[in-house]
């Protein structure tokens, strides 16, 4: 935005020296000798326009503009007419800087007027350098509202991400609060669940343990049948103990599917490529280290096709049959004829190896990198 501002500055700086060097050769070609006066006049035209371009404050900018004007009318009135020729592009230059809004095409009117006072050898051409000022004036105009319309837009695109970024926290510390308190329901959960059941059952399996005890030397019988009850009182409990810790805890399935699914999605929005993950099989049966070097291959070989393969698709394939788990990653892109084992798959070799597995890695068509896992592997 900076460098637009600038170049516009300099189209209107570089029209102003056009002028001024055309005025000055006019003279110096012209019949008649070069009074002090007109190179004074030139020299502070000069000076009040490099000042113009130099002092910040909008009302010295005005300022200077002013002068510049009424030092052109009295010169060209008292030195030299061809001075007139750089009224136009100063009397735009105060136009544009004023509060008052003046109609476009009532200004160009008014930078008219000096047509009736001027010779008519200059006339043609004041009336060209008028039209030509117009319309450089107006283009300036014209991209200086643009100008401050991107900026307000931006300086609204400023506020939206400020609030956006600030929602985003707060719905991010929503999530972590959310998590703490679903973390404490679900102990809170457990911890009645064992109080109500196995608790109890263990206070019902000591008093009767207890009673058998002081009842062993006079009823023996009654005491063995304490006992039993106890025994089995025990022994529910226990399958009490197993079948909470069996709903808590959730299946290998679920851990290692939605891991592979989490580790997919962010891969998903950090690059423009189609992801799609199918499994088959009784994914149940591959264990936590198989899931962990299928973790690893597949996003190694996402990297690798995000590098190497100009893709627009990447699938992966998870199936587990009789005897072996196969995890595929395929991309559609380049592909290779000759494949050349770089770091990347040489380790994913080497974590396949670690549980008798291996790699096969094929460029024909796309590139495609399959993860072989014996079923039987610990």
């Amino acid at each position: 935005m900076a460098k637009h501002i600038g170049s516009i500055m300099m189209w209107g700086i570089g029209y102003k020296i056009v002028l001024l060097m055309y005025v000055f050769a006019s003279a110096v070609t012209s019949n008649i000798s070069i009074s002090p006066w007109f190179i004074l006049s030139i020299l502070l035209y000069l000076s009040l326009n490099i000042l113009l371009n130099i002092v910040q404050p909008h009302r010295a900018k005005q300022s200077l503009a002013a002068m510049s004007i009424f030092l052109v009318i009295v010169s060209s009135l008292y030195v030299d007419q061809q001075l007139i020729l750089l009224l136009p592009m100063s009397f735009y230059e105060v136009v544009n800087g004023i509060r008052i809004r003046i109609r476009t095409w009532t200004s160009l009117v008014l930078v008219l007027i000096p047509l009736a006072f001027i010779d008519k050898d200059l006339q043609i051409l004041y009336a060209c350098l008028s039209m030509t000022s117009f319309i450089l004036y107006t283009s300036i105009r014209t991209s200086r509202h643009r100008i401050a319309a991107y900026q307000d837009d931006m300086e609204r695109m400023r506020e939206d991400i400020k609030r956006l970024t600030r929602s985003l926290n707060d719905n991010r510390a929503y999530l972590l609060q959310s998590e703490y308190t679903s973390k404490l329901e679900e102990r809170n959960r457990m911890s009645q669940e064992i109080h109500d059941k196995i608790g109890h059952a263990m206070t019902g399996a000591l008093i009767q343990m207890e009673a058998s005890k002081r009842m062993l030397q006079v009823h023996s019988d009654q005491a063995a049948e304490l006992l039993n009850n106890a025994i089995q009182i025990s022994k529910d409990g226990i399958e009490d103990i197993r079948h909470v810790l069996k709903e808590t805890k959730p299946p290998l399935e679920q851990l290692g599917i939605n891991r592979l699914k989490l580790l997919i999605d962010a891969f998903s929005v950090t690059h423009s490529i189609q992801t799609v993950l199918t499994y088959k099989g009784n994914v149940d049966a591959i264990t936590p280290l198989q899931w962990k070097i299928i973790m690893e291959n597949t996003q190694e070989a996402m990297t690798n096709a995000v590098k190497y393969s100009e893709c627009s698709k990447l699938s992966i394939d998870i199936l587990v049959l009789d005897t072996v788990i196969k995890a595929e990653v395929a991309d559609n892109g380049n592909g290779a004829k000759q494949v050349v084992k770089g770091l990347g798959i040489l380790g994913m070799e080497e974590r396949t190896a670690s549980v008798s597995g291996r790699i096969i890695v094929d460029g024909s068509r796309g590139f495609s990198v399959t993860t072989l896992l014996p079923k039987t592997s610990v």
